[in-house]
């Protein structure tokens, strides 16, 4: 892609967040493609569509989709967090709202080593329901500025699991933990909303990218794993996918992608990386044919039109939606608390597990048990169908 470098981050209040809805032309475009091409063909086609693709190995993923690290996202949040806290008159407390695979966690953490400020650790399961106040011992240096990564690693949802997170609210809106910036996963936040009748620290959140953004972002991805010029092009067509140009329309893919991602960076790499393909016995590092010197590596992505289609199964069992809708709210939790948290035998828990893991909807990420990111565009339509409580994006 060799894309000049560009932050696209930039973080608003919570009111101001808009996520990207695919355009009414693309789905007009879409519903008729087939009968126009029909009707006409180009007479000198951009490049010729590629045979018996296959996809891309992951060693291979890693270096043209590679995962990111979130550095403009830090930079970016760096700049709001001096300019919201740096008055008399500003609060004492900042929150950074979380949106799942927005890498908002990471992104806190690297924030408090740029700021040089101290970096809270959550509180162990046990010290959670224990009610273990000394966890907030690190309230009383009020003079040292913090950062709490996931406000939603104080709680659980258990009637012993409130009192910590109730605690730390009271001493931050009475301006008792002096300085800091807490994070909150977006699920979590609608859960602690609805069951405190407490105020919330003043939230940020970081902007969702609209296709231009989220093209200009996987390129950059490309450019930083893989250090040679890229071409994607749509498998079926031959048409490039990540224009090269600033100023260039979206592709349709791309604006696809936005939609069903929700303009959520983390979740649209995965989807992202399952379309890439190569023709066979192609590498990463393989040149362009001869016929086509100039051209780079060539990457193949599927159409949208191909790419699967994610439904959570109905016969998961009675656990299914209340487990999948456990780990949203605590942003991921260990095996066997997840089990413990359940109002079903650990046997019945368990089995409910495997299938949700077998069918990819459920991982195992740093040792908890996480919604996968590439489900969880379908996973929060199907709860959100099923009446369950959801985040407010």
């Amino acid at each position: 892609m060799n894309q000049k470098e560009q932050n696209l981050w930039e973080y608003v209040p919570l009111a101001d967040y808009a996520a990207p809805q695919a355009t009414i032309s693309r789905t007009i475009k879409s519903g008729i493609k087939g009968i126009w091409q029909r009707f006409q063909q180009q007479d000198t086609p951009v490049h010729q569509p590629a045979q018996d693709l296959e996809y891309l190995p992951p060693s291979a993923v890693e270096k043209v989709a590679p995962s990111s690290h979130w550095s403009g996202a830090v930079r970016t949040l760096e700049i709001a967090v001096k300019n919201k806290t740096g008055s008399a008159e500003a609060p004492s407390v900042m929150m950074v709202v979380g949106l799942p695979g927005s890498g908002t966690t990471q992104i806190l953490s690297r924030l408090a080593k740029s700021l040089g400020w101290r970096l809270i650790p959550a509180p162990d399961p046990r010290q959670i329901l224990t009610q273990d106040l000394a966890w907030l011992d690190w309230t009383k240096s009020a003079n040292i500025p913090w950062v709490l990564p996931d406000l939603g690693k104080t709680y659980l949802r258990h009637v012993r699991g409130l009192t910590l997170v109730r605690k730390l609210l009271d001493r931050i809106n009475s301006k008792a933990a002096g300085l800091g910036v807490v994070g909150c996963d977006s699920w979590a936040l609608s859960y602690l909303r609805r069951v405190l009748p407490v105020s919330f620290p003043e939230a940020v959140v970081a902007q969702a990218f609209d296709d231009h953004a989220l093209g200009r972002w996987l390129g950059q991805r490309a450019d930083k794993g893989c250090g040679q010029q890229i071409r994607f092009r749509q498998a079926d067509n031959g048409k490039i996918v990540l224009p090269a140009d600033d100023d260039a329309k979206a592709s349709a893919f791309i604006n696809q992608l936005a939609a069903r991602s929700f303009g959520i960076p983390g979740i649209a790499l995965e989807i992202w990386r399952r379309a890439l393909k190569r023709e066979p016995d192609q590498t990463a590092g393989d040149q362009a044919s001869e016929t086509e010197p100039d051209d780079g590596i060539t990457i193949w992505v599927e159409p949208w039109e191909k790419m699967p289609s994610l439904v959570v199964p109905s016969d998961l069992g009675p656990a299914a939606p209340l487990l999948m809708h456990s780990l949203l709210l605590h942003n991921g939790l260990p095996r066997d608390l997840a089990a413990d948290l359940l109002p079903f035998s650990a046997t019945q828990t368990g089995r409910t597990l495997l299938a949700l893991t077998d069918a990819g909807i459920v991982q195992t990420h740093q040792g908890e048990l996480k919604i996968s990111a590439r489900w969880y565009p379908s996973v929060r339509a199907y709860l959100n169908g099923e009446g369950y409580l959801t985040d407010q994006f």
